[in-house]
């Protein structure tokens, strides 16, 4: 690390790019060689949960392998989820279906696991990163751990706390047009069960465009067995130069997919916090236990470093145990729309009988002006003054002179 920081900006960054490329480069290869093996021996090649999981608590009490389901993903391999109500697991083992509920909140009744990840038997060259990644999602949606969910680091005790948000969307003619899957392909329900999702719906599509145009199928998207196509095998120029061109477009989303929103959704906010594990003053009572377990736990139980490279403690738990709702809403629903019309009809209506009584008054006043000014003026005409008529006599004086 002193060594790259003391490099030029410039050749650091050319260095990373060449790491990156040698990466994908080998990881491809990796994945396209792995992938061709029968899903048997893929999980065989896996971390095996019996193995890793040495201690599992949940709401007080304890629990096993027997809690978990299985799965193969691409670039993380065996996965296990916990409290899926699946009757079966990958392997076609009975595992415990019945849902598992919280009564209360709070650190102390949630899930607490000490796993561990055997770091030892990590593949040189191609495992950049030790610990376990962890997705915490509805139990009718398939998981995608290569998108989602946060990285737990081995020597360390990881505390997530987690509030559930709850969404409902609106179906066509609204704007979302979210769908529930109905009448659209989803090859995982199909291989695992899942409910539709929009990524599911992407995956799907993306996986069909292969099949149609390269002749074969990618192991990073589900696959129905029923459906017959082969593997895709990279070692083949124009099979990998196919399978890259629509990888490009998926990862840009340039494929012509229809895939809307699903009308509910839950997802989940994380809080995470973390602390040493296990602590000084614990770490030699952990290594007498380790001990008696035997195998590969008890070659590394007498070193501290490898304890802390190899074992971890992950508690998930929920922080309250009410929840968001966002929920769509119609501004206008057919009965509020025929309300409201009848309601503006109404006003109208009212408005226009003021508006005739008000024009109906009017007319009255101008005629009952109209009738006064008349009588007035035939009462002028009719009536005579006898002294304004008849001229005034004349007086003549007449003078006497004296």
């Amino acid at each position: 690390m002193i060594h790259r920081r003391n490099r030029s900006h410039v050749n650091a960054s050319s260095e990373y790019q060449d790491e990156s490329i040698q990466y994908a480069s080998a990881f491809n290869k990796f994945a396209s060689e792995f992938n061709q093996l029968p899903d048997e021996q893929k999980i065989e090649m896996g971390h095996q949960l019996e193995d890793m999981l040495i201690f599992c608590n949940f709401h007080g009490q304890e629990c096993n392998s027997s809690y978990f389901s299985s799965f193969i993903n691409y670039k993380f391999g065996n996965c296990y989820t916990f409290n899926s109500q699946k009757p079966t697991d990958f392997k076609g083992n009975t595992v415990n279906s019945q849902p598992l509920n919280i009564t209360k909140a709070g650190f102390m009744y949630g899930l607490h696991l000490e796993l561990f990840i055997q770091q030892i038997e990590y593949i040189r060259d191609m495992t950049h990163a030790a610990g376990i990644r962890l997705l915490i999602h509805d139990q009718s949606q398939m998981p995608f751990p290569e998108d989602e969910g946060v990285n737990v680091p081995p020597g360390a005790e990881t505390d997530i706390g987690m509030m559930k948000v709850h969404i409902d969307r609106l179906k066509s003619p609204y704007a979302s047009q979210c769908t529930d899957g109905d009448g659209i392909k989803n090859f995982y329900k199909d291989a695992y069960g899942a409910g539709y999702t929009r990524e599911a719906c992407k995956r799907t599509c993306a996986q069909l465009s292969i099949m149609e145009n390269c002749g074969c199928s990618h192991w990073e998207f589900a696959y129905p067995k029923d459906l017959g196509a082969p593997k895709c095998n990279l070692n083949i120029s124009d099979i990998r130069d196919c399978v890259k061109l629509y990888e490009f477009k998926f990862a840009h989303d340039q494929l012509t997919c229809h895939c809307p929103l699903q009308c509910k959704e839950e997802i989940f906010e994380l809080t995470v916090s973390g602390s040493q594990w296990p602590s000084s003053a614990f770490i030699e009572n952990f290594s007498k236990e380790l001990k008696e377990w035997g195998g590969q736990m008890r070659e590394i139980a007498g070193s501290p470093a490898l304890i802390r490279d190899n074992f971890l403690k992950v508690v998930v738990y929920f922080k309250q145990l009410n929840f968001e709702l966002i929920e769509e809403e119609p501004s206008m629903t057919e009965i509020n729309l025929i309300s409201n019309m009848g309601g503006l009809v109404g006003l109208w209506v009212g408005f226009s009988v003021c508006t005739l009584a008000e024009f109906f008054e009017l007319f009255l006043d101008v005629l009952l002006l109209f009738l006064r000014r008349c009588i007035s003026t035939m009462n002028k005409e009719g009536y005579s003054n006898p002294y304004v008529q008849k001229q005034s006599p004349i007086y003549l004086q007449r003078t006497t002179k004296l």
